[in-house]
């Protein structure tokens, strides 16, 4: 069950209408509604997971008793030296036993076996079918943060099984985020919701936005780019430039499309998840595409390995490093594969490029006359974006490569310019993609950045749902692709 396949809709449709409805109508206690509220809820975001494969329940229930367990210890506790061997569990288990056995131990293996094999002619360790949990990196880190922050002792303990439960499982945003943490999500638990607080228009605007994005314009050019990225080889350097390009944009429509109807079911329910995209292909800097691309990771990287670390208040070689270390979690996070190591890697080294020629050559513009020199700001603007999507396209290709060999093999063909297949439909996907997306940017950028625009009134808004609804299905693929993030 995804978010643009029709069972999902018959499911929210059920979720929505009991929430609003029937409970309101057979519950007049709001304490005891409440409590039967957040009960079906979980109830309800355990089915969604288990419609994948019923075994994963017990794998979401272990992580999130163990840490409610550590939690409720960790309030207790007076000793620090016990607290910390509390806290060392919970991230031992979720990181080692969870986390490190589903999505790390055939990669691994694998290592291990290869030099085992090298040096004594045998395998060491076995290589299991393992079937990999769905956003289990998303759970777990979002579980982890609530132990941290109880640690620090910057949240209290949740003592409700259920609503700490509800956190760590809430159906819209459990397989692929946005990651929200406990300080921000618990106090949604304890706040009264009324059907008329809920602002209904952003909402559906949010999940229609999202599905056009996934449903629309990511399925539709992914044959394009699965063609490109499964032969490198057998493809013209154009082609293969092509696919690097859709690749990152494809990467993009299909996450933030998720994190859009994740946002709006949220908030059709009542609740608000974080943003977790704004705008990144607007960026003209390493550092400025990453503080809009995946916000709600880059933010839990920030405050759970980054400033733990020392952040910026240590020197500046060690302050560099943090940045790249930072980054390359990012990668290891994202997958039990060397594309995915090298990818983390490879953005920490242009993070840490960036800082260098800061260093170097520091921003003069307080001290220039900006009237003077007016007329070159859209070029220079206009260099520096294309650069920096540039780095992130290439650098997209390891994030997309089935293998470390396919990689290589693509970005060969491109600098050596190879020929081969090239056919004109690959043109024609990237021309309509490049549009849509120049397109939303542009718009995007005068509304909400810069705060332009007149609101629509509510009657043509609602008026035209069914005319959208219409558009999009009509406008959507036949097969669906599973989100990109579901691997992760």
């Amino acid at each position: 069950m995804i978010f643009s396949d029709f069972e999902y809709f018959v499911f929210f449709l059920f979720v929505f209408f009991t929430v609003w409805y029937l409970f309101p109508a057979i519950f007049t206690n709001q304490t005891k509604e409440t409590r039967i509220l957040h009960t079906f809820l979980l109830v309800s975001s355990y089915f969604f997971y288990m419609s994948w494969d019923y075994r994963f329940g017990a794998l979401i229930l272990l992580s999130t008793a163990i840490d409610y367990y550590v939690g409720i210890k960790l309030s207790n506790e007076t000793r620090e030296r016990v607290r910390y061997y509390l806290l060392l569990f919970s991230l031992i288990t979720n990181l080692v036993f969870i986390l490190g056995f589903f999505k790390y131990y055939n990669f691994v293996a694998n290592q291990i076996n290869s030099v085992t094999g090298f040096a004594f002619g045998n395998e060491f360790l076995p290589i299991l079918k393992i079937i990999l949990p769905a956003g289990i990196s998303f759970f777990t880190f979002q579980s982890l943060s609530y132990t941290i922050d109880v640690y620090r002792k910057e949240i209290p303990a949740e003592k409700d099984f259920i609503r700490f439960a509800l956190f760590v499982s809430f159906f819209p945003q459990l397989v692929a985020g946005p990651i929200v943490t406990a300080r921000t999500f618990m106090p949604q638990l304890y706040t009264p919701k009324k059907l008329e607080d809920i602002e209904f228009r952003v909402a559906i605007r949010f999940f229609m936005l999202g599905y056009f994005k996934k449903a629309v314009l990511s399925d539709m050019v992914a044959p394009t780019i699965d063609t490109i990225y499964a032969n490198p080889a057998g493809h013209h350097a154009y082609a293969l430039l092509i696919a690097a390009a859709l690749g990152g944009i494809q990467v993009y429509l299909d996450f933030s499309g998720y994190s859009d109807m994740a946002i709006g079911s949220a908030m059709l329910l009542g609740y608000k998840l974080p943003t977790n995209f704004n705008l990144p292909f607007i960026a003209t800097s390493v550092s400025g595409f990453w503080r809009r691309w995946h916000m709600t990771l880059n933010s839990w990287l920030r405050d759970y390995i980054y400033i733990p670390m020392g952040g910026s208040r240590v020197t500046s070689v060690r302050r560099k490093f943090n940045l790249w270390f930072t980054m390359f979690v990012s990668g290891v996070w994202h997958g039990a594969q060397w594309t995915f190591v090298f990818w983390g890697s490879l953005n920490g080294f242009f993070y840490v490029l960036e800082e260098i020629w800061k260093e170097w050559f520091p921003d003069k513009k307080e001290t220039i006359p900006t009237t003077n020199f007016r007329f070159l700001q859209v070029p220079i603007w206009l260099f520096q974006n294309i650069l920096n999507n540039s780095i992130f396209f290439l650098g997209a290709v390891f994030f997309r490569s089935l293998s470390w060999e396919n990689a290589w093999i693509h970005l060969k063909g491109i600098f050596l310019f190879q020929t081969g297949n090239l056919r004109p439909y690959m043109w024609k996907d990237f021309l309509w993609i490049i549009g849509f997306l120049t397109l939303g940017h542009f718009v995007g950028y005068f509304l909400f950045e810069k705060g332009k625009g007149k609101q629509i009134p509510a009657s043509l808004e609602f008026a035209m749902y069914p005319i959208l609804f219409l558009v999009l299905n009509l406008a959507t693929p036949e097969n669906s692709v599973p989100f990109i993030y579901f691997q992760f």
